[in-house]
Parts: C-alpha cells; structure tokens; sequence
C-alpha cells in the first residue's frame, strides 16, 4: 500500500507539516539508522529534510496536489524519484532500527488529514492494482544522484503482488457456515483491512465490526498522526500488535463469549506470538510460513510445529507457501522468493 500510495502521491498533508508527521514518536531523529549506497550513516533527519523539499516540489507541481503536471510527467522527475526511494527506504529503516511501537503504527500517520472513507478507497485501490499485478519478484527504487540532498543516494527495495488465496476463502466462509464466528486483529491500519476483509470481491466477508486495527485520533472528521488508544473506551485500546493484539482481544472480544479466548489463532510473524501463546482456550495455532529468522518469538513455535510433523493433534503447525507464484501449498514447507528449494525453519 505505501508504495502504491507513493506511486499515485495519494497524499493530503500540507508541505510545512510534514517534518512533523514523520517525525512522530521517533525516539531520535539524528540516530543512525542505516546507511546510503555510498557506505555513509544515514538518519532520518536526513531523510526527512530531503522527503519535505521533494514534496514541497511535488506538491507545487502534481495536478492531483496543487500542481498542473500529470502524473506521468512528475515520475519522471529527480524529485519524485527520490521522494520514493527515501520514503520507503525510511519506513524499512525505522522497522529495522526501533521497536514495533515505533515502526507500526509510524506508516499510518501519513494518512494524516485524510477521512476514513478515503483510506479505504486507496487501500481498495491497492489491494485490487497488487492483486492483478501479475508477478512476485523484488523490486528496487534508487534515488537519482543529481538529488543527493543530506541523506545521499538510497536504493530501497520491496515484494510485489498479493493474493487473496482460495483456501483462506474457503477456510473464511467454512467457519463461518460452522457458527465460528471470525475475527481478524491486524497490525495494519483499520481502514486498510476493512477494504479487503469486507468487500465482497475478495470473498472473505468478515463482519466490519469483527475487525480490530491500527486506529488513529481524528480531527473534523480526518486523521491526524496520533494513535487512538482511547478508541472504544477510555484507555482500554492498544497498537494491535505482539502484546497489544491479545490486549484487545481481551478488552474487545472475550466478553462477548463469557471470556471464552479464541479457539484456532492463525499468524505469520513475531506480532502474532502474543495472541498464538496467551489463551488457554486456543486448540490450534497455525502459523502461515514465512521461514522466520532465529531471532523471532514466532520461531520457536514453528521449531515446536515442526517437531509436531506426523502427530496427532499438534499445538501448533506451519502452512507452506510458494512465495514465487503467491500461493499456499500443501505442505508445512515452503519455497522463497527466487528458488525452488523447500525449506521448514531455520536452525
């Protein structure tokens, strides 16, 4: 979504606030926080002056902004390349450098001063433009050298396509037809998951008010960047991710079943462990494989799944992928990006 955002510069945040909106809750503006294509240390208050006079740019000249030139014309420009190439080497660099209470809820304050109706028509937008994209493969946004400004050239890389599988549809309705009711607890931001779990065309058909997001605090009817943890009662919502996911689920969720937790959990990363391991109800857990680094919590379930391999009622177990064509497989293996290989978790 961010870069589908970039790519149609569907932004409405004036030039003059947005320092501000990408320094929210960023513990140090001048820590390192990786480094240029030339070896140099990079902060992201680099980052931030060069991103504010690009967009002060784009924003002057973009039709779709408070400009005359088309969008065709403006990606041509050095000052949109860069502007890509830094925002979403930015958004990588924070994730890698700060804690996820940082970096989670970070990519959605630039959504600030939009209404909740327009994120969700951008994210519907997206999902449907990945969703048809044709490939899975990585692709990388270099920032032009004529545009070093105080950061230096970036190069920044992302995955492309997703896939709204038929057995995830299937798993959706088959519950549901079951009177298991589903919910979905998403570090993404609300509106974000809204457009895809509930709209019709993708088929899963999630009741909104089974969904539970990233929220933030809104001013005359827009976003502003400041998370919402009063959303639903004063204090008792969290950032839905790692221990804030099993928190709304408590707050939320259990009592509407007598305080029943959730019977069958399904994650695929370190913010799902929480909500996979807290509740004595849960039955089954199973963790869509992604073949995690060592160093995160999710790991050591997938070890316990794998271990599991062959008997009966296991805790946990790992749903295989193919990351080549975005499919699931049958099988707790899976292949990465760029090889045919079937791997199970690392070592």
């Amino acid at each position: 979504l961010l870069v589908y955002q970039i790519e149609n510069l569907v932004f409405k945040i004036e030039p003059n606030e947005l320092y501000d909106v990408l320094d929210t809750q960023i513990p140090d503006m001048n820590q390192a926080v990786g480094k240029n294509d030339a070896g140099r240390d990079v902060t992201c208050d680099q980052l931030a002056k060069d991103l504010v006079n690009d967009y002060t740019w784009l924003y002057r000249n973009y039709k779709g902004l408070a400009g005359t030139k088309d969008l065709d014309t403006i990606h041509e420009s050095n000052q949109y390349k860069d502007f890509a190439a830094k925002l979403r080497y930015m958004y990588t660099a924070i994730g890698d450098t700060f804690d996820a209470s940082v970096s989670y809820p970070w990519v959605t304050y630039l959504f600030a001063g939009m209404t909740p109706a327009e994120v969700r028509d951008l994210a519907g937008k997206s999902h449907r433009y990945w969703s048809n994209y044709g490939k899975f493969t990585e692709e990388t946004w270099t920032s032009p050298a004529a545009s070093a400004g105080n950061a230096g050239v970036i190069s920044a890389s992302y995955l492309t396509g997703i896939t709204f599988t038929d057995e995830v549809v299937d798993l959706y309705q088959t519950l549901m037809a079951n009177n298991i009711d589903v919910y979905i607890c998403s570090a993404s931001f609300i509106d974000v998951i809204l457009a895809a779990a509930c709209d019709k065309e993708f088929g899963l058909n999630v009741p909104e008010d089974h969904v539970y997001a990233m929220q933030l605090k809104m001013k005359d009817g827009k976003y502003i960047a400041d998370y919402n943890y009063d959303y639903g009662g004063e204090g008792k919502y969290a950032q839905t991710q790692a221990a804030g996911k099993s928190t709304v689920i408590k707050n939320f969720i259990q009592p509407k079943y007598n305080g029943a937790g959730p019977l069958m959990v399904f994650g695929d990363s370190a913010g799902d462990y929480n909500m996979m391991t807290d509740f004595a109800d849960t039955k089954l857990g199973v963790i869509f494989n992604r073949y995690r680094k060592t160093s995160d919590p999710i790991q050591a379930l997938s070890v316990e799944a794998a271990n599991s391999i062959g008997q009966a009622n296991p805790r946990y177990v790992l749903q295989g992928r193919d990351n080549n064509i975005g499919q699931l497989i049958p099988t707790q293996y899976s292949r990465m990006l760029g090889s045919n290989e079937l791997v199970l978790v690392r070592k």
